[in-house]
């Protein structure tokens, strides 16, 4: 499985990028609940809100929807207490999602590696670039 932030799922939404030659078809995607927030959020505030929405929901019908659970709550109150101790803090949400995903052991797909490599563990790629 490997877990797409919100940047992978808005670029794939408006057509920019494939996953033909990403994920193999027999490999499960996933999203946080953290990100479906966010992709809900600017899909609600657009001109074209119910269109967008609707998208979004087909788009959610075929992934597996990640929560911020306990592990990943532990993860990241442990993650934030050792950033701000070394000055290298980050939004909470990115900061969320990445717990997510070290909980779980999967590899992050974001477009924000340079904020995120800070975090150590987290297996980052980024198919944007």
């Amino acid at each position: 499985m490997k877990l797409l932030d919100t940047d992978h799922w808005v670029a794939l939404l408006r057509g920019r990028l494939a996953l033909a030659q990403r994920v193999s078809s027999d490999e499960a995607l996933a999203i946080t609940a953290i990100s479906v927030a966010e992709l809900t959020h600017g899909a609600a505030k657009s001109i074209r809100a119910e269109e967008n929405l609707a998208r979004l929901d087909i788009l959610l019908a075929t992934l597996v929807i990640l929560p911020f659970d306990e592990a990943a709550a532990r993860r990241f109150g442990a993650l934030k207490a050792s950033l701000e101790r070394t000055g290298n803090r980050l939004v909470d949400l990115d900061l969320q999602i990445a717990s997510i995903a070290l909980a779980r052991d999967l590899p992050l797909i974001t477009h924000n590696t340079r904020h995120l490599a800070r975090i150590p563990g987290l297996q980052l790629d980024d198919w944007l670039v």
